[in-house]
C-alpha cells in the first residue's frame, strides 16, 4: 500500500486530493502535464477537446462548468423543440378527425334515443310473461289434487287381491319342497346305475385285454424260436471268420530305423531353433534400441515443436508456415538454411538462457540464416508475407574475437564465463549472434560478483550479468564520462526447452545403423527359417511313414479284437434266449385272471337290476306330487294376472300423480324465475307501472312494438360503429395534449432565457480568452519567423461543437494549416504544442505546469528558438511554474536569473558544481565558478 506525504509528513490520501483540487492541478490536462509519449496524442486532440482541456486549465475556473451546463442545456433545448413540435401536429390532425365526425355523432344519437325506447319495452315484457306463468301455475295446483284422490282408490284395491295370492305361494311352496326331495333320490339313484355300468365296462376291457395277452404271448414263442436259430448261425459265421484271418507280425526293426532318423532331424532342427533364437534375440533388441532412439527423436522435435508455438505466442504468429516451406524448399538452397534461430540454439544452463534471452534481441529469434546471397533473395521473396526476418552470414569474413580467459582478478570477483561460451549452435548461426549482439564483450558473474560489481569496471568489462541484475557501463561520446544501468534479470519465455544439436545427429547416425542392423539379422533369421522348414519337412515324412506302418499293424489287430468280441457277444445273447421263461406257466395264469374277472361282473349285474327297481318307486311318486304342484301353480298366475292389472292400475294413477306434482313444481320454479328475471330487468317502482300503461299489454303486441322500433333505429346508418367512441377518446386525446402543449412551450421559453443568459456571460469572456492567447501565440510565432493563430471555432447553439483551431505554417510559400499528425512533421508537432503552451503561461490559474522531453524532435534551431519563447514566457512575474524535463540541451542557451537548472550528479565534474548548488545559488553562480562556461 502507498503512503502519501506531505511538507516531510504522512498524510492521508483524501488530504492530497483536496490539495490538488484546491489548486487546481490536473494531471491528465495535456496543457499541464504534457510527457514526452504524449505529444502525439496532444496533435491528435481535436479542437473540441482542445478547448476543453484550454477552459479546464487557464482563464475562470467557471468556464468549463457554463461551457458543460450550455452543452446540457442546449440537448435539452432540442428536444423539447422536438417534442413541441410533434404535439402541435398531432394536436391539428386529431382536431381534423373529430371535424370530420361530428354529422356521425349526432345520427349515433338518435339512434340510442330509439334504443332506450326499446329497453324500456324489453323491461315490461318479463313483467308479462311473469302474469302467464302465474296463470298456469295456479292451473296446475287443481290437478294435483284430483291425481291426488284417484291414486288413494287404486291403492285400497290392491291390497285387496294380495292376501289370497300369499296363501296359494305358500301351500307350493311345501308341493316343491318334496318334489326337490324326490328328485334328489332319482339323481343319486341314476348315477349308481351309470357308476355299476362304468365298472361292468371296466370289467369287460380287461377280460379281452387278457385274451389279447394271451395270442401275443403264443406269438412271442414263437418268434424266440426263430431268433434262436439265427444266432446259433451267427455264432457259427463269427467263429469261421476268426479261422480265416491271417498271421500279422509285428514290424519293430522299420520302426526303430525311423525312430533313429527322426531323432537326428530333431538335433539339427533344435540346433537351428537355437541359432534362429539368438538371432531374434538380436533383433530384438536392435528394435527395442531403434524404439528409443526414434522416441528420443520424437521428443526433440516435440522441443521444436514447443519452442515454435512459444514464438507465435511472442507475436510471431506465422512462424510456423514459414518454417514449414523452408522444410519443403530445402532442396532449392545452395547452402544450408537455418532457422529460426530458437530452433538452432542450445542452451544447458537455465540460468544462462534467461541471461542470453534477455541479451538478445527479439527478432533475431525468429529470423532465418542463409549462407549464400541468392539463397537470402530467394527466402526473402518467399517469406516476406510471413514476417519473418532473414539475415545472410558470409564465412570468408575475417573475425577478429576476443579470446577467453578468466584472468586471477575475475576470478576473484566471481566472473567464470562469457556470453558466447554458454551456448551451442551451428557455426553460421552462432557467428550472427556474437557479431550482432557483442556476446563476447559480455561476462557472466556469481552472486559474489553482484555484491562487488563495483570493482568490475577496474577489468574493462562494460557488459555483465549476475543472477539477480543486468549491469551495464556506456561512456559518453561527448565527455567520455561513463554511466551506469543495472536491471533486474527476467526469466526466460522462449528457451524453455534445450536442444542438443549434436546429440540429434548422433541419434540420426545410431538410427541408420540399427535399421542396417536389423535388415541383415532379418535376412539371417529368413535363411534359418527356410532351413528349418526342410529339416521339420523331412522329420514330418519319417513321423507320417512310422505312423502308417503304425496304423496298419493296429488296424490288422483291431480287426482281430472286434471279432473275436462279436463272437463273445453272440454266445452270450445265445445263452439268454435260452434261458428265458416258460410260456405255458405264464398262459395259465392268463387263464385264472379271466376267471376272477367274470365272478365280478356278475355280482355288478345283480346290484343294476336293484337300482332300476328303486328308480321306478321314486318316478311314480315324483309324477303324482308334480301333478299337484302343477294346478297350484295355474291358480297362482290367474291371481297374479288379476293383481298385475290392479298394479297397472295403481301404477298410472301414481305416475298421473308425480306428473300433476312435476307440473306444479316445474310451474313453481318457472315462475319464481320468470320473477327473478323480471326484478333483475327493472323492479316495478310508481314511476315504471305509469311508463308500462303507456305500452301495449300483450306480449304479441309488445315484441311486435319493440320489433318495428328496433327496425327504425337500424334505418339510420353510418359506416362506422365506434365513431362516437372514437370522437370521445379522442376529445379526450386533444384536452390532454393541448394541456401538455401549454405546459412544454412554457419550459421550452424558460429553457432559452436560461441558455441566453448563461451564453452571454460564457461566450464574451471565452473570447477574450482565445484572443489572449491568439494574441501571444502570433507573437511567439512571428519571433521564431514563422506564422500561427488560434481561432474560435463557433457553431451558434451547438455547444458540443465549439473547439479551438490551431493553425500554423512553417514556409513562406505555405498556407495555414490546421495542426494535425497529417500536416505537421513531429518537430514541427512539437514547437507548435509548446508555444501554445507558452501562450496559456500568463492565463494559467495553477501553481505549476510540467512538460517532458518536448525537444527531442526539434532540429536546433527551432529547439533553439523554443527554448527562448519557454523562457521568457516562464520568467514573467505572476506566472506558475514550468518544469522543462529533458535528457540534453543545446549548447549556448540564454537563461534568465528566475532560472533554475537542476542536473543529475552523475560526472566526474561534479565536485564544485556540487558545492555550490549545496549552498543553494542559482545558475549564474555555477557559470561563473566554472569561467563562464555555458551548458
Amino acid at each position: 500500500m502507498c503512503e502519501a506525504f506531505a511538507s516531510g509528513k504522512v498524510v492521508p490520501k483524501k488530504d492530497i486530493l483536496e490539495v490538488i483540487q484546491r489548486f487546481n492541478i490536473q494531471i491528465n490536462n495535456l496543457t499541464q502535464f504534457l510527457p514526452q509519449d504524449r505529444v502525439c496524442e496532444f496533435a491528435k486532440l481535436t479542437p473540441v477537446q482542445l478547448l476543453e482541456e484550454t477552459e479546464k486549465a487557464v482563464g475562470d475556473p467557471r468556464l468549463p462548468i457554463q461551457h458543460r451546463s450550455l452543452i446540457t442545456k442546449s440537448q435539452e433545448l432540442k428536444k423539447l423543440e422536438r417534442t413541441v413540435e410533434s404535439n402541435r401536429g398531432s394536436l391539428i390532425q386529431l382536431k381534423g378527425l373529430n371535424a370530420q365526425l361530428e354529422r356521425d355523432v349526432e345520427r349515433v344519437r338518435q339512434r340510442e334515443e330509439l334504443l332506450l325506447q326499446v329497453e324500456s319495452m324489453r323491461k315490461k315484457l318479463p313483467w308479462l310473461q311473469y302474469d302467464i306463468k302465474k296463470a298456469e301455475y295456479l292451473e296446475a295446483q287443481g290437478w294435483e289434487k284430483e291425481a291426488k284422490k284417484k291414486l288413494d282408490e287404486a291403492a285400497n284395491a290392491l291390497n285387496q287381491h294380495k292376501i289370497p295370492l300369499e296363501k296359494q305361494k305358500q301351500e307350493k311352496t311345501a308341493h316343491d319342497a318334496n318334489c326337490k326331495k324326490l328328485f334328489g333320490l332319482l339323481d343319486s339313484n341314476t348315477k349308481k346305475r351309470l357308476q355299476i355300468e362304468k365298472d361292468d365296462n371296466s370289467l369287460g376291457v380287461q377280460v379281452q385285454g387278457t385274451y389279447n395277452e394271451i395270442e401275443e404271448l403264443k406269438l412271442q414263442e414263437e418268434s424266440r424260436q426263430r431268433r434262436v436259430n439265427k444266432a446259433k448261425e451267427e455264432l457259427q459265421a463269427a467263429e469261421l471268420e476268426l479261422d480265416n484271418l491271417p498271421v500279422f507280425e509285428h514290424p519293430k526293426d522299420k520302426i526303430e530305423e525311423l525312430f533313429a532318423q527322426i531323432c537326428e532331424l530333431d538335433d539339427a532342427a533344435r540346433e537351428i531353433r537355437s541359432a534362429k533364437s539368438q538371432k531374434e534375440g538380436e533383433l530384438n533388441q536392435c528394435r527395442q534400441n531403434q524404439r528409443q532412439c526414434v522416441q528420443r527423436l520424437e521428443d526433440m522435435e516435440s522441443t521444436n515443436h514447443k519452442r515454435l508455438q512459444a514464438l507465435r505466442n511472442s507475436g510471431a504468429e506465422k512462424i510456423f508456415e514459414a518454417y514449414k516451406w523452408v522444410q519443403e524448399h530445402r532442396h532449392e538452397f545452395r547452402k544450408a538454411v537455418y532457422g529460426p534461430v530458437l530452433l538452432e540454439v542450445n542452451v544447458s544452463n537455465r540460468v544462462h538462457a534467461d541471461y542470453l534471452e534477455g541479451h538478445v534481441a527479439h527478432y533475431i529469434w525468429k529470423a532465418f540464416i542463409t549462407q549464400d546471397p541468392a539463397d537470402r533473395d530467394f527466402l526473402f521473396t518467399n517469406l516476406r508475407s510471413f514476417d519473418v526476418p532473414v539475415i545472410n552470414h558470409v564465412g570468408d569474413e575475417v573475425c577478429h574475437r576476443r579470446p577467453f580467459q578468466v584472468t586471477e582478478e575475475m576470478r576473484m570477483l566471481g566472473i567464470y564465463s562469457r556470453l558466447d561460451q554458454i551456448f551451442e549452435a551451428p557455426y553460421a548461426v552462432r557467428e550472427v549472434l556474437i557479431s550482432q549482439f557483442g556476446l563476447e564483450y559480455s561476462y557472466i558473474g556469481s552472486k559474489e560478483t553482484d555484491q562487488r560489481a563495483d570493482e568490475v569496471l577496474r577489468l574493462d568489462i562494460m557488459d555483465l550479468w549476475t543472477p539477480e541484475s543486468h549491469y551495464r557501463w556506456n561512456q559518453s561520446r561527448y565527455g567520455g564520462h561513463i554511466s551506469a544501468s543495472v536491471d533486474a534479470v527476467q526469466h526466460s519465455h522462449l528457451l524453455l526447452c534445450n536442444v542438443d544439436v549434436r546429440e540429434i545427429e548422433r541419434l540420426k547416425s545410431k538410427r541408420a545403423e540399427l535399421d542396417d542392423r536389423i535388415s541383415t539379422l532379418g535376412r539371417d533369421i529368413q535363411a534359418f527359417q527356410s532351413e528349418l522348414r526342410h529339416v521339420e519337412d523331412k522329420g514330418a515324412n519319417l513321423h507320417r511313414e512310422r505312423e502308417e506302418i503304425n496304423s496298419n499293424y493296429q488296424s490288422q489287430m483291431r480287426k482281430q479284437r472286434e471279432v473275436e468280441s462279436r463272437i463273445n457277444q453272440r454266445r452270450l445273447r445265445l445263452k439268454s434266449m435260452e434261458e428265458k421263461e416258460n410260456p405255458d406257466l405264464s398262459l395259465l395264469k392268463l387263464l385264472e385272471k379271466i376267471e376272477e374277472l367274470k365272478v365280478k361282473r356278475l355280482q355288478l349285474a345283480i346290484q343294476l337290476k336293484d337300482s332300476i327297481i328303486d328308480a321306478v318307486a321314486y318316478r311314480r311318486d315324483f309324477a303324482e306330487k308334480n301333478l299337484v304342484s302343477i294346478e297350484l301353480e295355474d291358480k297362482m298366475k290367474e291371481m297374479e294376472a288379476n293383481m298385475k292389472q290392479q298394479e297397472k292400475l295403481s301404477l298410472e294413477a301414481s305416475v298421473h300423480c308425480q306428473n300433476c306434482k312435476k307440473k306444479v313444481d316445474d310451474c313453481r320454479r318457472e315462475l319464481s324465475a320468470a320473477k327473478k328475471h323480471a326484478e333483475s330487468i327493472a323492479k316495478i317502482t310508481p314511476e315504471l307501472e305509469q311508463e308500462f300503461v303507456k305500452l301495449p299489454a300483450t306480449v304479441e303486441d309488445l315484441e311486435a312494438a319493440i320489433h318495428d322500433t328496433i327496425s327504425q333505429a337500424n334505418s339510420i346508418l353510418f359506416h362506422n360503429p365506434n365513431v362516437l367512441e372514437q370522437y370521445e377518446s379522442r376529445q379526450v386525446k386533444i384536452d390532454d395534449l393541448t394541456r401538455k402543449l401549454d405546459e412544454d412551450e412554457n419550459k421550452l421559453n424558460k429553457l432559452l432565457d436560461e441558455i441566453n443568459s448563461l451564453k452571454g456571460s460564457w461566450l464574451p469572456t471565452l473570447r477574450n480568452l482565445v484572443f489572449q492567447i491568439n494574441q501571444t501565440f502570433s507573437r511567439n510565432f512571428q519571433e521564431m519567423a514563422v506564422a500561427g493563430e488560434v481561432l474560435l471555432d463557433e457553431h451558434g447553439m451547438d455547444f458540443d461543437q465549439y473547439g479551438i483551431l490551431i493553425k500554423v505554417k512553417f514556409r513562406q510559400a505555405g498556407q495555414l494549416q490546421v495542426l494535425s499528425a497529417h500536416h505537421q512533421s513531429g518537430g514541427e508537432r512539437s514547437v507548435s504544442t509548446i508555444l501554445y503552451l507558452v501562450s496559456l503561461q500568463d492565463l494559467t490559474n495553477c501553481p505549476f505546469r510540467v512538460v517532458d522531453e518536448i525537444n527531442q524532435g526539434m532540429d536546433p534551431v527551432n529547439e533553439r528558438k523554443m527554448f527562448q519563447q519557454l523562457v521568457k514566457a516562464a520568467s514573467q512575474p505572476n506566472t506558475p511554474q514550468c518544469f522543462l524535463l529533458t535528457p540534453k540541451l543545446l549548447e549556448g542557451l540564454q537563461y534568465s536569473e528566475v532560472c533554475t537548472v537542476l542536473a543529475i550528479m552523475n560526472g566526474p565534474w561534479i565536485e564544485q558544481p556540487s558545492k555550490v548548488w549545496s549552498c543553494g545559488e542559482n545558475w549564474g553562480s555555477i557559470v561563473g565558478l566554472l569561467g563562464g562556461s555555458q551548458c
